[in-house]
């Protein structure tokens, strides 16, 4: 979820867009508080990174060298393109495997189709400015199949009882939810936004955080729209990511 003010109203949205299926019984006993258990893993998933925009920042993972899938409510659901001579938009950090060191990537576009009664289209891509080295991280592909095996997310965002704890810097952490997303009790927190459900333990990503629905929890479905982002990933990957 993004640190920001869209978070009630989208939440709401939300709500009124689908409605809510029923929780698995795995999670059914489980408190929230037990759910936002996260594990330290900063080293892990070197592609999975920080998307910081002025102000605020969600989670997002490199998809190709150059390109970032997060989620569109941290673009606040708009295409951008700023001048090479503007500042930059944001930046995508990436945490370097072993030395903990943080290399910023600044980028000038990004671009989200994602209208907010969609409601399992909360997807934004965006265009780095330089490739991320591949010493630094190999890009995550997108699923083409909803699996069956309990999937890991990963976020940069606060973590613990009632998401009240943070950290100086965001870290990187990780846990693990069942397949039946995207409806269980609320898992990630304010910052995990954008960031990835991988299949299990390998690098398919099948949908992004979206948000916390009133107690539950809503995904971007990376699966269902994977021809959009696959179209936008190769526009990124050329230069040519437009905002329309």
């Amino acid at each position: 979820m993004k640190l920001s003010l869209l978070l009630l109203g989208l939440g709401v949205v939300m709500m009124a867009g689908c409605a809510a299926e029923t929780a698995s019984s795995e999670d059914a006993d489980s408190t929230e508080d037990e759910l936002r258990r996260y594990e330290d893993s900063p080293f892990e998933r070197p592609e999975v990174g920080l998307v910081s925009f002025p102000g605020s920042y969600c989670t997002g993972t490199l998809i190709g060298p150059r390109t970032v899938l997060t989620a569109a409510h941290c673009t606040d659901f708009s295409s951008t393109i700023a001048a090479p001579s503007q500042p930059p938009l944001g930046h995508f950090v990436v945490v370097e495997p072993g030395t903990g060191r943080r290399v910023k990537h600044p980028f000038h576009r990004y671009r989200a189709d994602a209208g907010m009664l969609n409601v399992k289209f909360d997807i934004a891509v965006i265009q780095l400015d330089v490739a991320v080295g591949s010493s630094l991280a190999t890009p995550a592909t997108i699923a083409e199949d909803w699996p069956r095996e309990r999937l890991t997310v990963y976020g940069f965002g606060r973590y613990g009882a009632k998401c009240r704890e943070s950290d100086p810097t965001p870290t990187k952490r990780k846990t693990t939810v069942p397949p039946s997303f995207p409806y269980v009790r609320a898992t990630t927190c304010p910052g995990d936004s954008g960031g990835p459900y991988f299949r299990g333990t390998s690098n398919e990503i099948v949908a992004t955080v979206k948000g916390d629905g009133l107690g539950l929890e809503w995904v971007g479905d990376a699966v269902q729209h994977r021809d959009w982002i696959m179209k936008r990933r190769g526009e990124s990957e050329r230069g040519v990511l437009n905002a329309d």
